[in-house]
C-alpha cells in the first residue's frame, strides 16, 4: 500500500475512500497517531489514477457524495455476494466430507488398474522386451540388447508414446507411492469436477511432462505416474490458494515436502529420477490451477 493523503475528519476520509472505490481504486483508511485519517491506496498500480482523482476531489461537491453513496451500495452487494459464496463453498465442503467414504473415482481407479497390469506384464519394469512398448522413444532390438530409435516415430504412427510412459513403474515402492497419491488426488479432482475433467488433465500433464523430460534429458527409459501426481498436486495447491470457492486446500507441510523432494531429485541423492517429468507435471498443474481459478480475469478488472 502507498499513502495517498491525510485528512482531518473520518467523514471526509470515508467519502474520499468510497468515491475512489467507485472510481476503481480500492483504499484503506487508518487513523494516525495525531488523530488525523490517512487514506492508503491498496495497489501500487492505482497510485497515479488516485492522485489524479484527488486533484479533482471536493468533499462538498454533490457528485463526489453520490459516488461515495454508490460505492457503499456496491460494497454491500459485494459483501452479500461474498457471503453467498462462502455459504455455497461450505455446503460443497460438507457434501465432500460426507462422501469421504465414497468409492474411489472411476478414472482414478481405471488408471491404477492399468498401471498395476503394466507393472505385472513388464515384470516390475525389468522385462525390456515389454517395457519398450511403453517408452517415449522406441527401443529397437539389436544383437545383444536394445538401442533407442528415432523419436519422430511418435509423429509417424505411434502417438500413444506421448502418454504410455506414465504406466511404467520400476519396483514396488515406485508404484506403491504413485498409486497412493493418485488415489487421493485423482479422486479429489473427480469429486470436485468430473471424471472427464480428470482424464483431460491427466492426458495433458502426462504429454507435457514426457516431452519436457525428453527435451532436457534426451532418449532415456523413464516412466511412472509421478509427473501426473505432481501435476494434480500443483493444481489443487494453486487452485485452492486462488479460488475461495474451491473445496480443497493443500496443507503447507505437504507443499513443503513435495517441493523439497522435487529439489532433492536434482541432487542425485535419492537415486535415478525423471526430474523433468516431475518438474513438467508441477508446471502444467500449477498453470492449470491459475487459469481455471479465474484469477487472471479478476486481476484485469
Amino acid at each position: 500500500m502507498r499513502l495517498l493523503t491525510t485528512v482531518t475528519t473520518r467523514a471526509e476520509a470515508q467519502t474520499l475512500g468510497d468515491a475512489l472505490y467507485a472510481h476503481g481504486v480500492p483504499t484503506t483508511i487508518k487513523e494516525t497517531r495525531d488523530g488525523d485519517f490517512a487514506v492508503w491506496v491498496q495497489d501500487e498500480e492505482h497510485m497515479e489514477k488516485a492522485k489524479a482523482f484527488l486533484g479533482r476531489f471536493d468533499p462538498d461537491e454533490s457528485r463526489f457524495a453520490e459516488m461515495a453513496r454508490k460505492a457503499r451500495a456496491q460494497k454491500r452487494e459485494e459483501a452479500k455476494a461474498d457471503e453467498r459464496l462462502r455459504a455455497r463453498t461450505e455446503k460443497i465442503r460438507r457434501q465432500i466430507e460426507a462422501k469421504q467414504s465414497m468409492r474411489i473415482g472411476t478414472i482414478t481407479a481405471g488408471l491404477i488398474v492399468i498401471c498395476v497390469i503394466v507393472f505385472i506384464v513388464t515384470g516390475m519394469g525389468r522385462k525390456t522386451e515389454v517395457v519398450r512398448l511403453f517408452t517415449f522413444v522406441p527401443m529397437i532390438p539389436v544383437r545383444g540388447g536394445y538401442v533407442f530409435g528415432d523419436v519422430s516415430t511418435i509423429w509417424q504412427g505411434q502417438p500413444w508414446r506421448l502418454l504410455t510412459p506414465m504406466f511404467l513403474h520400476f519396483g514396488f515402492l515406485h508404484i506403491l507411492f504413485n498409486m497412493w497419491w493418485l488415489k487421493d488426488l485423482g479422486t479429489a479432482i473427480e469429486r470436485a469436477f468430473s471424471a472427464r475433467y480428470l482424464l483431460t488433465m491427466v492426458l495433458v500433464i502426462a504429454a507435457f511432462s514426457h516431452v519436457l523430460e525428453f527435451a532436457m534429458s534426451g532418449p532415456t527409459t523413464f516412466g511412472g505416474m509421478s509427473g501426473v501426481v505432481y501435476g494434480l498436486f500443483a493444481f489443487i495447491w494453486i487452485r485452492g490458494r486462488l479460488d475461495p470457492s474451491f473445496p480443497y486446500r493443500m496443507p503447507q507441510q505437504l507443499v513443503t515436502f513435495m517441493l523439497i523432494w522435487l529439489a532433492l531429485g536434482f541432487t542425485g541423492w535419492v537415486g535415478p529420477i525423471a526430474n523433468w517429468v516431475h518438474s513438467g507435471g508441477l508446471i502444467a498443474g500449477a498453470a492449470w490451477g491459475v487459469v481455471s481459478s479465474g484469477y487472471l480475469g479478476r486481476r484485469r478488472r
